[in-house]
């Protein structure tokens, strides 16, 4: 395939197909998760995502602890600490998520079902967050990201920043989200959201695997990686600005599958419609997705980059940019009920 690691691009399209089916089939989505549980009290979808992280983070740490996969070479732990960013660009994210109408992987979907509103906050999205990567909105964002963070000594995980065992941080943690998944199941448990949340945890894991593992190339070796999503759209939006096209790579590849499966999806399942926006809404979908391109941007990800990927290394900037978000999603949505 010319040079073409196969495992990165067919692993992300395989991984993103998969990833497409469940979140369609269960409508999954960190929005709903935050806004169902404020509004209505419905725990379904929180606990979904509970589980969600309960797998991803105990099956990722196992395979960094088992020194199977080099965890914290990623990103997500690097030594630059830019808490500012992830926490600041997070809340944004969770704003603009929660004034389009879902959040990123939620807005891709819905695009491919034909949804206009949707289009409008995945364009706004794509465009806004490759200005804030590569264009005339990366200066300020880099200097804003040298003047407030901090450059540690080790690396950003919880367990080394606060010069713990790995393996008590993750106790703590998985005890603490099965707590919270059994507080809120004593009305009954979901069987469909809590078996999507198994899928999508051990997609993390087997994303972790692939990109660690089988895509290895003693030649050209890769940086283990995860899924994400405002990273590709942002190097989608990078066409428009440069008019090149990116290459190929686990990350593109596992958005490519999302689209391609959610459209193939939603036409064998008769859910494709065009639908305009409701009046006065077309707005909201561009100011929302406005500001989701630009703040998972410097949030150094979305809900799924930040939300999945990054929290199962147990990143404290991952950790902070998902608090933010839930932040931003709740305060948003609260005023949105006060106004309606």
């Amino acid at each position: 395939m010319g040079g073409v690691n196969v495992w990165l691009v067919g692993g992300g399209l395989a991984v993103g197909a998969i990833f497409a089916i469940v979140i369609q089939q269960l409508r999954f989505c960190l929005v709903a998760g935050t806004s169902n549980l404020l509004l209505i009290k419905d725990s379904r979808q929180a606990v979904a995502f509970a589980v969600t992280l309960l797998v991803g983070i105990t099956g990722t740490q196992i395979l960094e602890l088992m020194d199977i996969v080099a965890v914290g070479d990623s990103s997500y732990r690097n030594s630059n600490f830019d808490w500012f960013g992830a926490s600041v660009g997070g809340v944004i994210f969770g704003v603009g998520a929660t004034l389009a109408g879902g959040c990123s992987v939620r807005t891709l979907i819905r695009t491919m079902e034909g949804s206009i509103h949707a289009l409008l906050a995945l364009f706004s999205f794509i465009l806004v967050a490759a200005f804030a990567q590569f264009g005339f909105l990366e200066t300020p964002r880099v200097d804003l990201t040298i003047a407030t963070s901090v450059n540690l000594t080790t690396d950003a995980g919880i367990a080394s920043m606060v010069s713990i065992s790995p393996w008590i941080v993750l106790a703590i943690v998985a005890a603490g989200l099965l707590a919270f998944i059994i507080k809120n199941s004593k009305n009954g448990i979901d069987i469909k959201m809590i078996t999507a949340g198994c899928i999508i945890g051990s997609l993390i894991i087997v994303s972790w695997y692939i990109t660690g593992v089988l895509a290895q190339d003693d030649f050209n070796p890769v940086k283990p990686s995860g899924i994400t999503v405002s990273g590709p759209l942002a190097r989608f939006g990078y066409i428009f600005i440069s008019g090149r096209i990116p290459a190929l790579s686990y990350a593109i590849s596992f958005v490519i599958g999302i689209a391609a499966i959610s459209f193939i999806y939603a036409i064998v399942r008769g859910r494709f419609s065009f639908t305009m926006p409701a009046k006065g809404m077309a707005k909201m979908a561009i100011v929302g997705g406005s500001l989701m391109g630009v703040g998972s941007i410097m949030a150094y990800g979305c809900n799924i980059g930040q939300g999945l990927t990054g929290i199962s290394t147990l990143s404290v900037e991952s950790l902070l940019a998902v608090i933010g978000m839930v932040v931003g999603i709740s305060l948003t949505t609260k005023c949105m009920e006060k106004n309606a």
